[in-house]
């Protein structure tokens, strides 16, 4: 089966659709048992799929965020997200025959980011990544959907704006969930669930934690550090 012979296999299914593995949001997606590259999409839909089910097995596995699992299951729920993002970019730049510039739609795809293009590899801003993806949805809602077998609504709400701007401020790279430190040393410090107090915001005015007053009366001469840690 050609490559091309993938795009009779995303479907847009009605509301109510039961959700499983291969639907995202309302839309099924049946994808082909072939090689990624031999994907309509090239496989970013698919491998955006795997990303968001490591994350959601990590969620329920979860015990604790003591052990910082939210940084891997955040880190997998960014890249899916993008992974999703450039799935979209080429199945509409492909399916409308829109140019990436002025190559054609089946080229090496590009994200058009202010007044260039940038090649998918070199692109991870979820904000770019979006502000692309958006650029063909809006003005392409009704070709869309004359082209799916039933009738989705593409109005792209609101508050995702807010969302995919929260997601920019906070991991504009790629790396924050990655790494224990970055360029960002504030930011670097809400990663851990152990934060940084003084010892006067830990303990209510005028008492004497429990374990002082012991270190106090057995006669122990190390003084309590001014800082604690808490979680």
């Amino acid at each position: 089966m050609r490559a091309e012979e993938c795009a009779r296999n995303v479907t847009c299914e009605p509301v109510g659709t039961a959700l499983s593995e291969g639907n995202i949001g309302r839309c099924h997606i049946l994808y082909l048992m072939m090689p990624l590259n031999k994907h309509y999409d090239d496989g970013f839909g698919a491998t955006a799929e795997a990303f968001l089910s490591a994350a959601l097995t990590i969620r329920e596995k979860q015990k604790s965020p003591l052990l910082l699992e939210l940084l891997p299951q955040n880190y997998l729920l960014r890249h899916s997200i993008e992974l999703f993002l450039k799935s979209g970019i080429l199945i509409i730049h492909r399916k409308l025959k829109i140019p990436f510039d002025d190559k054609p739609h089946n080229s090496q795809p590009m994200v058009h980011i202010g007044d260039k293009w940038e090649p998918f590899f070199r692109v991870h801003s979820i904000a770019d990544l979006y502000t692309h993806w958006k650029s063909l949805i809006t003005p392409n809602a009704e070709t869309l959907t004359r082209m799916c077998k039933y009738t989705p609504n593409w109005t792209i709400a609101p508050e995702v704006d807010g969302w995919i701007a929260f997601i920019e401020k906070t991991d504009p790279n790629s790396t924050y969930y990655r790494y224990p430190a970055s360029r960002d040393q504030n930011e670097d410090k809400n990663k851990s669930s152990f934060k940084e107090i003084a010892t006067q915001d830990l303990f209510p005015e005028g008492l004497i934690p429990h374990f002082l007053f012991e270190l106090c009366v057995s006669g122990c001469t190390i003084a309590p550090t001014p800082v604690f840690m808490r979680f």
